[in-house]
């Protein structure tokens, strides 16, 4: 996992890869903030983004999820969020996805949260379990995105 804001990539120490991404002029927070909700292909299923306006919720509510194949960089564009965090999966196929690369975990140990505030970033590498969305306080309407980077992407860059 890497934690980071978009004002200081510089400082974030990002693989040079998804650095030169989150560089991209027409990827910076305030570019981002006016996109429209929905999906947006960058390179077709390989690099894409998801862009929703969810309303947070109690901790105890939500699923703990990973991925297999995808790395998830979560950015929150508008309000705050805390994202539960869990011990990473050791054996990811024991699991049975929901959807295309989502799986989701029962109750698993919360280890630790991140605090995420307009701008700021978490990096989930395939297996890294994640519990997003979860309220700051009570319930509030945020803007986030969710860009999904194939791990084979990654490697061959």
């Amino acid at each position: 996992m890497i934690v980071g804001n978009l004002q200081q990539l510089d400082i974030a120490l990002l693989p040079a890869p998804l650095m030169r991404l989150l560089s991209l002029p027409e990827l910076s927070l305030h570019r981002l903030q006016q996109q429209a909700e929905g999906r947006h292909d960058l390179i077709d299923d390989t690099v894409f983004y998801l862009v929703s306006c969810p309303t947070t919720a109690e901790e105890a509510s939500l699923k703990s999820e990973f991925h297999d194949r995808y790395l998830d960089i979560q950015i929150v564009l508008t309000g705050q969020e805390v994202i539960a965090l869990s011990a990473a999966v050791s054996s990811p196929h024991d699991h049975q996805e929901s959807k295309p690369d989502l799986l989701f975990l029962d109750n698993p140990t919360i280890t630790t949260r991140l605090l995420l505030n307009t701008g700021d970033f978490a990096i989930f590498y395939p297996g890294e379990v994640h519990r997003p969305t979860c309220q700051v306080g009570s319930p509030a309407r945020i803007k986030k995105v969710v860009f999904k980077i194939c791990k084979n992407w990654l490697a061959a860059q």
